[in-house]
């Protein structure tokens, strides 16, 4: 049989481009795109072949729709959930989180602070918030995105909020996923309380995650799984020299009343091994949260439950051994995200997932409109199976190889992406 011959190297890249289109384009380039099936082999990449004929419908209508004047909107993403990039869109593609050959090409590093500050946020990841926004619009809402930096500490995200909210002079509903959550709650301390008419909290970390502690210990699934595309640093570079400058992340660490017998913000109760954090931002990290609004009648909150997740934490003699159990939604552990008082609703789902569910979304609708639902239960009863432990050492022990992105068809990228999201937190 004659040996097949590679594709010229012009073709390859005219592919990619093409390809890629979908990481590259803003919002509303994309929802236009889903509207009018345009750059349908990219989208069906980028959010799944499901999800993608699904939001073509959504979109659609929602462009059909006739405009009207509901309830205003702002839907706050997760930690790593907005899109960062050079403000000059003629700098390479203007996008560096999250385009998969950027990541492939060791670009990841640019993200490092103090340097990378220049970067902007330009957009959310759709893949994780699209639904959530177009069905809004359907119900009349006058839905937007606030996308931010995520590496940035709460409290100067929290004032880039209140000033946005306050600039528009107009009450305002915010849907606050995970890290975005403790953003709101941070701008709604410094607001008179008419600017926000009510804040819907999705797994948000109230208390902390034990998630963070992996990320900045090159051990966390995510990391490790968006290592694999990193075709230039390991896990453990990517965790002390890149995640390691950031304030956001050290903000999110469990509060000292979810540890017992360890504190996290002291550097030298961190394992000598591997990846180190940096001990300035270690330090500042429990004050952060000083500046958070307090429960009130106008927050209710949506919390994943029953997926396995980390809910201790111990130092042992090789490193950090980890506790998990059931109760909580995969990055969240359900003690973390409860705040007293508030109307609290269930639902089973990943966290990562919680803004794509449809129970979460119609929940969220009733929440804006009504302030109640009947989408979710209201109880849920804590599960007592016995924990399991996991150390640090095995979660190193992943298995996993590099990958080329580049060389990838079209099925294997919307595996790698549907996997790589999987483990988002």
């Amino acid at each position: 049989m004659a040996k097949r011959r590679p594709a010229p190297r012009h073709s390859l890249a005219r592919r990619l481009t093409h390809a890629d289109w979908a990481f590259r384009a803003d919002d509303i380039a994309v929802f236009d795109a889903l509207a009018g099936s345009t750059h349908v082999d990219s989208l069906r990449e980028y959010f799944g072949a499901q999800a993608y004929a699904e939001l073509t419908v959504l979109a659609a209508a929602a462009k059909r729709a006739k405009m009207r004047r509901g309830p205003r909107v702002l839907i706050l993403p997760g930690i790593m959930g907005s899109r960062l990039g050079h403000a000059d869109r003629g700098a390479r593609s203007g996008v560096l989180w999250i385009d998969p050959l950027e990541i492939a090409a060791g670009r990841l590093t640019n993200l490092t602070l103090p340097a990378g500050k220049a970067l902007r946020s330009s957009g959310v990841l759709l893949f994780s918030y699209a639904k959530l926004k177009l069905k809004l619009q359907l119900d009349g809402c006058d839905a937007a995105f606030f996308p931010y930096d995520w590496r940035l500490g709460l409290d100067e995200l929290g004032t880039a909020l209140a000033a946005h909210i306050a600039a528009d002079a107009k009450p305002v509903t915010l849907i606050a996923h995970s890290m975005g959550g403790l953003i709101a709650r941070m701008a709604a301390g410094k607001l008179a309380k008419r600017y926000v008419r009510r804040l819907i909290l999705l797994g948000t970390p109230n208390d902390g995650s034990f998630a963070p502690i992996q990320a900045l210990r090159g051990t966390y699934p995510f990391v490790r799984k968006l290592a694999t595309l990193d075709r230039k640093h390991s896990p453990e570079y990517l965790a002390e020299k890149v995640f390691g400058t950031f304030p956001g992340l050290y903000q999110l660490l469990p509060t000292a009343r979810r540890l017992s017998r360890i504190n996290l913000f002291d550097p030298g109760c961190w394992p000598a091994d591997g990846p180190a954090p940096n001990a300035r931002l270690l330090g500042q990290a429990a004050a952060a949260r000083a500046g958070l609004a307090r429960p009130d009648s106008r927050m209710f909150q949506i919390v994943g439950v029953n997926q396995e997740t980390v809910v201790g934490v111990r130092r042992t003699a090789a490193g950090f051994e980890y506790a998990l159990d059931m109760n909580g939604d995969g990055t969240v552990p359900l003690a973390s995200a409860l705040l007293p008082k508030l109307k609290t609703y269930f639902v089973e789902e990943l966290h990562g997932n919680l803004a794509n569910n449809a129970q979460v979304i119609q929940a969220a609708i009733d929440l804006v409109r009504h302030g109640r639902t009947g989408a979710l239960p209201r109880r849920w009863s804590r599960r007592r199976d016995p924990l399991r432990s996991v150390d640090d050492a095995q979660l190193r022990r992943d298995g996993r190889r590099k990958i080329d992105w580049r060389r990838l068809n079209s099925a294997q990228r919307e595996a790698a992406l549907a996997d790589l999201d999987s483990g988002r937190p």
